[in-house]
């Protein structure tokens, strides 16, 4: 919706009034406590399509905060509605990664904003604050109109105060832009069009999003006629919440400095990380990088590496050397310090950038050693890439991860940036995308149960479920991590407890480096712990699991129990959990009373 023809509700004096619109009344519980304090005049909810169209015709309603997957009428349905009866409100769209373009297009119809699912409160809250502060925009726009028709003799001024109101309008429009994960704009705004022509070099791109969209970035930048810089990074996870942390990261690196000075590698991480982190203040949000600034005539290559994978150089004569990282992740202390170092590129030597998704997918990926020595063996620079990328991707049956690859040469050849996937890579990563995330099996009294993908809340009880009827049938279990992409606060939690609960018979074995940090981040020592230093490989007939249908009261026990469980592991995780802990408590017990008070009813 444009905001041309965005017909403004919000009422002067008064707070706006939100629409919460999802059929799970615990998500919509979780939504409106922490909306309240924006407050509004009136928050309503709906618990679908059609009641919300009621709420609608009777209410004058600012924001309109909804699913897209609901019974009766789904969310993209009531937009259309809406479209044609009551076009005030703005829209926000919620939708899971199953429903990705369904939420592509209301955005195309004119929503406001789209968040992914499970709702993280602070994002919700953040979106509708900026959904109010356009319409208030739009009014004071609308208001200059006005005053422009009442008095001619005010022309000049009044047009200069309508442009300025344009120009906040725009800037605005931009922020919000650059922040949204829309998969159209995010492969165009994020790479590099064409490599930049340089005599005396040669270098090749080649970029595979995981899914629709990626948390992957690159850039080759020519800074003057004699420096070029290379820039690689990998936000943590992939798909549309690593999508939009690369969006951060391009908007905010600058390799020039105020003067028009060219900065070194570190300095740029420096400023990077400064920024980063006053930006990205959820747990488990960070990004690696790797940065490399190159004197074209003499060769030599300033370096650092912001916690990323180690980058491989090597020589004609088959030497080998791997640049290791020379500072932590970028947004996790504000206070990290970063060095560089250098290193002379001579003709016919190879420098090679990649991300953690070359490595880490499947059993047959390569590692460092082997990435060397396929830069050393005698092939051009163009016939390189293509088998890397070939055996990344080998093997991996979960969700795969973002992998991109950037190969310099210093010698004469074309250059090449490869970032569109073929029809079969994209019938791929739909495969993969629906792939279960809990499969289970066993063998001579040794269960193992195996979670790929982003396992989230939803998946929760049935983890724990699966794994109790394991354990009682058979004594002992694994819980294999290999493809785990990610596991949000409910799934840590229910982990913790379930490990803590039969620690002597619970292992977890081949655990990716980034769940790791997740585990070390929410001091989560006991399952540390009970990480196997080995693994056995998973039994031949291991079978998906189906997530049950959980009641709305026993899910938000679930969360609640989770998180109680997070909380008491450090200060830092009571902190971080008691706003969510406070409002399931306050909910449960509510219902609760609702419950009894319901049953003395019932016996009178």
């Amino acid at each position: 919706m444009s905001s041309d023809n965005l017909q403004t509700t919000a009422r002067p004096g008064q707070g706006p009034i939100l629409l919460v619109v999802d059929d799970d009344p615990m998500v919509r519980k979780i939504l409106v406590r922490g909306l309240e304090s924006l407050a509004p005049a009136e928050i309503i909810e709906a618990e679908d399509g059609q009641a919300a169209q009621a709420r609608l015709l009777e209410n004058a309603v600012d924001v309109v905060v909804t699913d897209v997957v609901m019974p009766r009428m789904d969310g993209l349905e009531l937009m259309k509605w809406a479209q044609a009866n009551c076009p005030g409100p703005l829209w926000i769209i919620l939708s899971g990664l199953e429903t990705f373009d369904a939420a592509i297009d209301a955005l195309h119809l004119g929503a406001f904003d789209y968040l992914a699912k499970p709702p993280e409160v602070q994002r919700v809250r953040v979106a509708v604050r900026n959904a109010l502060d356009q319409i208030e925009l739009v009014r004071d726009r609308q208001r200059l109109y006005a005053e422009l028709a009442e008095s001619a003799e005010q022309l000049a001024e009044k047009v200069e105060q309508l442009e300025e109101a344009n120009r906040v309008l725009e800037d605005q429009a931009a922020v919000i832009q650059a922040d949204l994960d829309r998969a159209e704009i995010i492969q165009r705004a994020l790479l590099p069009q064409a490599p930049p022509r340089v005599s005396g070099w040669c270098m090749d791109t080649l970029y595979r999003p995981g899914s629709s969209v990626g948390g992957d970035f690159y850039d080759a930048i020519l800074l003057d006629r004699d420096h070029l810089a290379l820039v690689i990074a990998d936000a943590a996870g992939h798909g549309v919440a690593a999508a939009m942390i690369s969006v951060l990261f391009k908007t905010r690196l600058h390799p020039m400095g105020q003067g028009g000075e060219i900065l070194g590698p570190a300095q740029v991480l420096q400023d990077l990380n400064h920024t980063l982190f006053q930006t990205l203040s959820a747990p488990g949000t960070f990004i690696t990088a790797a940065y490399v600034l190159i004197n074209l005539r003499q060769g030599l290559a300033q370096f650092a590496s912001a916690g990323h994978t180690p980058c491989v150089w090597t020589s004609p004569g088959g030497e080998v050397r791997l640049l290791q990282r020379t500072g932590p992740a970028l947004g996790l202390d504000a206070a990290a310090d970063y060095t560089q170092s250098e290193l002379t590129i001579e003709p016919g030597d190879r420098l090679l950038l990649y991300t953690d998704g070359v490595t880490d997918g499947g059993a047959e990926s390569p590692d460092v050693e082997q990435l060397g020595q396929a830069m050393c063996a005698d092939t051009a620079h163009a016939e390189l890439l293509g088998p890397l990328y070939e055996s990344a991707r080998h093997g991996v049956t979960g969700d795969r991860d973002d992998i991109t690859l950037l190969l310099l040469e210093r010698a004469e050849g074309d250059s090449r940036f490869d970032d569109t996937p073929t029809r079969e890579q994209r019938a791929e990563t739909q495969f993969s995308e629906m792939q279960p995330h809990l499969r289970l099996g066993a063998r001579s009294g040794h269960a193992f149960l195996s979670i790929s993908g982003a396992a989230t809340w939803l998946c929760s009880q049935s983890l724990l479920d699966a794994a109790r009827d394991l354990l009682r049938q058979h004594g002992r279990l694994t819980i294999d991590l290999a493809d785990c992409e990610n596991l949000d606060s409910t799934c840590l939690g229910t982990l913790h407890e379930l490990v803590t609960e039969h620690s002597d018979v619970v292992l977890l074995q081949r655990v990716p480096e980034k769940i790791r940090r997740l585990f070390d981040e929410l001091s989560m020592c006991k399952v540390m712990e009970h990480i196997s230093k080995s693994s056995e490989d998973l039994p031949d007939d291991m079978q998906a699991l189906l997530s049950d249908a959980v009641a709305p009261d026993q899910q938000g026990k679930r969360i609640l129990r989770a998180h109680e469980t997070l909380a008491a592991l450090s200060e830092g995780n009571r902190e971080q959990f008691a706003a969510v802990v406070e409002s399931l408590r306050a909910d449960l017990a509510r219902k609760g009373q609702d419950d009894d008070r319901s049953g003395n009813a019932s016996g009178l």
